[in-house]
């Protein structure tokens, strides 16, 4: 079998993909978050970093929020 090459703009692309089986899109959509899952957490790492130098919080704060959510928490679980 040969292959052929396309350059295709987003919206091209955007209508092949339209015209797909089902099952062949969600292979293409796992193939791409194979393909850029490293990219992905890589951004959300540098949120996460960013975030953390802008609201300065200490372990001892970040324990405390812990319990309080756990508090809260287990106070819902057991209200029924």
């Amino acid at each position: 079998m040969s292959k052929v090459s396309l350059e295709l703009d987003i919206k091209e692309a955007k209508n092949l993909i339209e015209q797909m089986p089902l099952e062949d899109k969600i292979r293409l959509v796992r193939e791409l978050e194979r393909e850029t899952w490293a990219k992905r957490l890589d951004k959300i790492l540098k949120n996460i970093d960013e975030r953390r130098k802008r609201y300065k919080i200490s372990n001892k704060e970040i324990s405390q929020e812990i319990e309080k959510a756990r508090r809260e928490f287990y106070a819902r679980r057991h209200r029924y």
